[in-house]
């Protein structure tokens, strides 16, 4: 099934660009543009006869491969067609369908070089240059329609194309009919021969030029417009828009117009760059405008884009304030558990107990703290929830005070033997005019009895 598929399709490509570049050169013969005879402006009709020639065959090759390819529905289909052997399989069916349209149209050399048998003036092999226009057209037809057979806006453009330039001839013939004149210097490939017009620096017919751009610029529109709509390759729907123009250009380019002044031909020459760029220009336009509802997608796409960074910042926020408020309770719990730590000692305050007063003791761990441990040294024993003040006064005075001997009693004014006045204790020691103990226990004296033994002295 397989070989009768690809057998069946190049016989197609071989029957239907045959048949559609013998229908294209009788049509050219039938109306007089394509002629071999010599005339009175033989350069010009010459000229011309070559371009339309060498155009013809490109586009009668490119028209058998397309149709080919689609009456065999969609060609061959690999198992794979994204693997190399698939991507392959593919690039060899285009390659031979676009060979065997060029075989087909192989039968435009013979017919124009047997009618181009008649020696002209500036040509001494009219019928090899005549078929060799040919076969160039054959070669850049083949480039050209492999590519159509990978987009399909391509093959619509030169289709387009096509028939674009054969209603300009066939009314550009029909006017020159009207009005009595030689149909064979009438229609130009692709351009109307303004008589009346502004030439621009002798070799730019002006309304020819814009006819051609404008031309140029609508196919190049109206032929990507449904590729382009349906989501084909955009790569090939931008592309499409030159290759119409751009087979006018080759067969211009190859036929050579000789540089005279005020010549169609060489006005046709110059503008014809000009006309690939806009319709390059207009098929971009389409593939920029993208596939059907592509518009309103993007629109969508751009605001979910907008939406999901609006909801990752707000949850980026989010998780930033309860990780700072989750920090914050940490460091609170953690302050917390430190003060109630029995670890910790409590940070209490320790206030000196007052000589001469009772001191209220809070509780039985008050009794325990360094604040009373003088009272604990000396015997002072708690009463209820006191100590006695004499206890008290006692440990603070004797942890306070170093006690000194006692110096000779001397009156006052005298000097010691050394010359030193005599030290007064810090507490008062027993008069001597009193016989008592040296010491005894109680409440120390506050010198009222050394006064008296001084008086009585």
């Amino acid at each position: 099934m397989a070989a009768r598929s690809w057998a069946t399709s190049i016989f197609t490509a071989i029957g239907v660009a045959a048949g559609a570049g013998a229908a294209q050169l009788g049509l050219g013969y039938g109306l007089g543009i394509i002629t071999w005879q010599p005339t009175g402006n033989s350069a010009t009709v010459w000229v011309s006869s070559l371009a339309w020639v060498c155009w013809l065959a490109a586009s009668s090759t490119v028209i058998g491969a397309v149709c080919a390819d689609r009456l065999a529905g969609a060609g061959p289909t690999p198992a794979n067609p994204a693997s190399v052997g698939g991507q392959a399989l593919i690039a060899a069916w285009r390659v031979v369908i676009a060979l065997a349209a060029a075989v087909g149209s192989l039968i435009i050399v013979p017919l124009v070089a047997i009618p181009a048998r008649t020696p002209r003036p500036d040509n001494a092999a009219p019928y090899f240059t005549a078929g060799g226009y040919a076969i160039a057209g054959l070669i850049v037809g083949l480039l050209v329609a492999i590519g159509a057979l990978a987009a399909r806006a391509v093959a619509a453009n030169v289709i387009a194309s096509s028939a674009w330039l054969w209603t300009l001839a066939v009314v550009a013939v029909a006017d020159v009919v009207h009005a009595e004149g030689d149909t064979a210097a009438a229609a130009q490939l692709g351009t109307w021969q303004f008589t009346d017009a502004v030439w621009i620096k002798g070799m730019v017919n002006l309304p020819a030029a814009v006819l051609m751009l404008a031309a140029a610029l609508v196919l190049g529109v109206l032929a990507a417009w449904p590729a382009g709509r349906r989501g084909d390759n955009r790569v090939g729907v931008a592309i499409s828009g030159l290759i119409g123009p751009l087979l006018v250009a080759v067969a211009y380019l190859l036929a050579m117009p000789t540089p005279d002044e005020h010549d169609q031909h060489l006005s046709a020459l110059v503008i014809t760059p000009y006309a690939v760029l806009a319709g390059l220009a207009g098929s971009v336009i389409v593939a920029a405008i993208g596939p059907r509802g592509s518009l309103a997608r993007s629109r969508a796409e751009r605001r979910a884009a907008a939406a999901d960074r609006d909801a990752r910042a707000a949850s980026e926020y989010s998780d930033w304030a309860s990780a700072l408020a989750e920090a914050d309770a940490a460091e609170s719990r953690r302050g917390k558990d430190d003060d109630e730590s029995p670890t910790v000692p409590a940070k209490r305050s320790k206030e000196p107990v007052s000589v001469g007063a009772v001191q209220e003791l809070d509780s039985a761990k008050d009794l325990e703290s360094d604040a009373y441990a003088p009272a604990r040294a000396y015997g002072g024993e708690p009463t209820g929830r006191t100590y006695a003040s004499e206890s008290a006064n006692r440990a603070y005075a004797e942890d306070t005070v170093d006690e000194e001997p006692a110096a000779p009693a001397a009156t006052t004014g005298s000097a010691s033997g050394s010359g030193r006045a005599a030290v007064t204790p810090l507490w008062p020691t027993e008069s001597t005019t009193d016989p008592a103990p040296a010491q005894t226990q109680g409440k120390p004296g506050r010198g009222r009895g050394r006064g008296r033994g001084k008086n009585s002295e």
